[in-house]
């Protein structure tokens, strides 16, 4: 389970929401005293399960390690703690990954679309039960893998071996194991980590997104507030509702203890966490599925180290998030209403704004708590199967690389020269992401008059479009950076520009020479737009802009030259590189215009 809370008055549905188990088990011990009636002193004796996990064969199971050719321990988990899971009938699929097997759902037509639900903790693919027939049914193929650790796949039994990144590499390796492409990917708690990240990463390979309770955190250096647990057993540690009813309400705080809790209670019951964090009460059955894969301590590695895993993110998922800002095929957001963390309205509304694909989709708010699927499965899987069928994916969208839809400001002091007029250039890049309060509150004037310009020129926020910055100093600090404070925006002085033939001014489509030593790269498959002036030369788009239009995105650009005022003459063109792209200066200059939404070019030579 990953960072979350839940509602104050979530104890008033369960109390709604479980009258009728309540009344259903009050009848039946009404009827169970009506039949004992006539032999009160008889007495039945309890008769152990047969099969699953309350069986014998399930709790008595040797607990031994076996060990991969890497030197990983591990242990299996009976296939008797499986059986009679209710909702639960599908044929167990494997896949070796490092010396460990994978399990995995795999139904419905081999040839079917690919519908990928990936869980979280301490769930396994148990929770998929309600959605994976009706998707399969609907003659989509629905593959639903069990993390490392969890379900019925192998768990090493080292805490330490569950790291974000190994778990993001074994998800990453399934998927390509699979040869899975085209996928309509369904991602939820730890699953939105590892699934988000990878959507970034293999963007080509991902026709539809949707998020159910997620979320992909970036946390600048230094800055993770969490701290690494010892794992050592608390015996005073209650049962997880005790836990979760006095956790604190404070977002740091209350992960920190959720990260102490999960590392240390002796007891760490799947069923009891799932059954605290939904809204609708589950049957004994139910919640011994959820424990079915941990007949003791020993088989629970993974599902006490996850939340630990939080103190290790810091800025490696930056690079997914910028392309999934670029993300333009179908994206859907869905939300427990009960989850004020990741199904937060904030949090939901912030991938709605980042993910140009969440437009004109139904984004819902379910009566739900954190694990969705087992509150409102088939609802949500019918909710699916509409978005699926109601949008077409577009072109693939190629995975950036770490200056692809890169966000950043900048602000020109423009200074006389003799008889020129030459500016220096103060941007963000290396420094921040340019906070949009920070950036609108910049008073331009006094910015001038402070640092004695001619003139203080916003440029942002601005995206980049190309994939690297090859050599130079554009997107990282160097140790001899000159900073300042515009406001409370910190900034780096990047580089300078001739403004002569503008007359100082930032005017469309007229060329400026700014001193620049690196080289642009745009990846093969990128998406490219340029302007072609009436000589014949070509300005290649290196960033576009907000300045004049505060809802553009990447995905816009390709239809930008039906919005340009262009000269006569001039033409906007966009085209997919069929082979990587360089553009460099000519002996340290660089000729760059803009064009009359603010959005950036440079010359090809």
């Amino acid at each position: 389970m990953a960072n979350h809370s839940l509602s104050p008055d979530i104890k008033e549905v369960y109390s709604k929401r479980r009258w009728p188990n309540i009344i259903g088990a009050f009848m039946l011990g009404v009827l169970i005293t009506a039949c004992n009636s006539d032999n009160s002193e008889e007495t039945t004796e309890e008769i152990p399960d047969s099969s699953g996990p309350n069986s014998e064969a399930c709790k008595s199971a040797e607990n031994t390690t076996q060990v991969t050719d890497a030197g990983v321990e591990y242990m299996v988990t009976p296939e008797a703690c499986f059986d009679s899971l209710p909702g639960y009938e599908f044929a167990a699929n494997y896949v070796e990954i490092d010396g460990l097997s994978m399990h995995y759902v795999d139904v419905g037509p081999v040839d079917g679309d690919v519908v990928l639900l990936l869980h979280g903790q301490p769930s396994w693919s148990y929770l998929y039960r309600k959605m994976i027939p009706i998707l399969a049914e609907a003659g989509y193929r629905v593959i639903a893998p069990d993390n490392i650790g969890m379900g019925k796949s192998d768990k090493p039994v080292d805490v330490t071996i569950h790291q974000f990144e190994q778990h993001v590499a074994w998800t990453k390796a399934f998927i390509d194991k699979l040869q899975l492409t085209n996928i309509n990917l369904f991602v939820h708690d730890w699953g939105s980590l590892f699934g988000l990240r990878i959507a970034g990463e293999i963007s080509h390979h991902i026709a539809r997104l949707v998020v159910a309770n997620g979320n992909l955190p970036i946390i600048p250096p230094g800055k993770n507030p969490y701290i690494y647990p010892s794992f050592e057993l608390d015996e005073s540690l209650g049962d997880a509702a005790t836990f979760f009813a006095s956790r604190s309400s404070d977002q740091v705080e209350g992960f920190q203890q959720w990260i102490d809790y999960a590392s240390s209670v002796p007891e760490l019951l799947a069923g009891d966490v799932v059954q605290v964090l939904t809204v609708y009460q589950l049957t004994d059955e139910e919640i011994s599925a959820y424990n079915a894969p941990y007949p003791s301590i020993d088989y629970k590695a993974a599902i006490r180290a996850f939340p630990a895993m939080f103190v290790d993110i810091e800025m490696q998922n930056i690079i997914a998030w910028q392309t999934l800002g670029a993300f333009h095929n179908p994206f859907m957001f869905n939300a427990g209403e009960f989850d004020r963390g990741l199904g937060s309205e904030e949090n939901q509304q912030k991938w709605i704004e980042h993910v140009p694909g969440s437009d004109g989709n139904d984004h819902r708010r379910f009566l739900a708590g954190h694990f969705i699927q087992d509150d409102v499965g088939e609802e949500l899987a019918i909710h699916l199967l509409n978005f699926l069928r109601s949008t077409t994916p577009e072109e693939p969208l190629r995975a950036g690389g770490p200056s692809f839809n890169f966000r950043y400001c900048e602000i020109l002091l423009s200074y006389q020269d003799g008889s020129s007029i030459k500016a220096e250039i103060w941007g963000t890049p290396g420094v921040n992401y340019c906070p949009q309060a920070q950036w609108e509150a910049l008073d331009l004037s006094d910015i001038a008059a402070e640092y004695d310009a001619l003139s203080a020129i916003p440029n942002g926020p601005r995206f980049f479009v190309v994939d690297e910055n090859l050599g130079g100093d554009i997107i990282l600090p160097s140790p001899d950076d000159e900073y300042r404070l515009f406001g409370e925006l910190e900034m780096r002085l990047l580089t300078s520009v001739d403004l002569t033939d503008s007359q100082g001014e930032d005017v469309a489509y007229v060329p400026g020479k700014v001193l620049r030593d690196n080289i642009w790269l745009f990846y093969e498959g990128r998406r490219v737009y340029e302007l072609t002036d009436i000589n014949g030369q070509v300005y290649i788009m290196q960033s576009f802009s907000r300045l004049e239009d505060a809802n553009l995105q990447m995905d816009d650009l390709k239809h930008l030259g039906a919005r340009l005022n262009l000269p006569e003459g001039w033409t906007f063109r966009s085209r997919i590189l069929n082979e990587p792209l360089q553009v460099s200066a000519i002996d340290g200059i660089a000729l760059v215009l803009k064009d009359d939404l603010g959005n950036s070019y440079q010359l090809v030579p």
